[in-house]
């Protein structure tokens, strides 16, 4: 099987996730507490192992990474997923949620996938080749002056001063904010000009690394995820179009 046949194959598996995330929600939930305002349901744990069977009969040699299942080493690059990131909107019956993800290799993101269901938005991604949202290519653009808005999300691990810190900056700075409980489809959410810029303290890889590329493709602006070994332990996300980007930067210094 062709490379191109391999990946619509696994866009299509990724859809069919989705499809069946959505039908799991109506049968009922299983709710586990990981930490505070953190959940699992057992929709997450399938959708993953879903992917990750039809990943492992497609690229055999490639390493994976879930949020839930942890790493497993392999002899090429390794794929990143998050099985259903935005999983109290899931539970709550919001349609802000997705399924992310991504392909890195030798330290760079080579492909990016992020799929919303119930938004009917399929978003992809390919090192050097482009940003798509239902095959529509994406290329972000400067917002006018005085329109900024930025998502935010807030992630436990960090201090909640870091959120109240940026919100004084982007006051000052004429920039509006929202928070909708899913930072990898506000990355996405970028990258297709909803929103012109996105902050998060830390991020895990698997949810920061496809709506990178997706920005990074659709040229807005990222930073460097994967130092200081981004893709295990996370770090801080930062994107925006060109315009809103020494807003954010300055800000952001304090995190290098």
């Amino acid at each position: 099987m062709k490379t191109a046949e391999k990946l619509e194959a696994l866009e299509k598996a990724i859809r069919i996730a989705g499809d069946k995330a959505l039908s799991f929600r109506k049968q009922g939930l299983t709710i586990e507490v990981k930490g505070k305002n953190d959940f699992v349901t057992q929709v997450d744990r399938e959708v993953e192992t879903e992917i990750k069977s039809v990943i492992s009969h497609l690229f055999p040699e490639d390493g994976f990474l879930g949020e839930e299942s942890g790493i497993t080493a392999g002899e090429e690059g390794i794929w990143v997923i998050d099985p259903i990131d935005g999983t109290t909107n899931y539970i709550q019956g919001m349609d802000y949620w997705c399924i992310s993800v991504a392909y890195v290799n030798n330290d760079k993101i080579e492909l990016g996938y992020i799929y919303a269901p119930e938004r009917d938005e399929f978003f992809a991604a390919r090192k050097g080749q482009g940003a798509w949202l239902n095959g529509r290519c994406l290329k972000m653009e400067n917002e006018a002056e005085g329109q900024s808005i930025i998502g935010i999300g807030h992630s436990n691990r960090r201090p909640l001063s870091d959120v109240i810190n940026l919100l004084a900056i982007l006051d000052e700075n004429n920039v509006d904010h929202r928070r909708f409980g899913a930072g990898a489809l506000m990355l996405a959410h970028v990258a297709s000009g909803l929103v012109h810029g996105y902050f998060e303290a830390h991020l895990n890889s698997w949810d920061a690394l496809a709506g990178l590329l997706l920005v990074e493709e659709a040229g807005g602006c990222v930073p460097d995820f994967l130092a200081n070994d981004g893709l295990i332990n996370g770090n801080p996300v930062w994107v925006s179009t060109q315009r809103l980007w020494p807003v954010l930067n300055t800000y952001m210094e304090q995190f290098s």
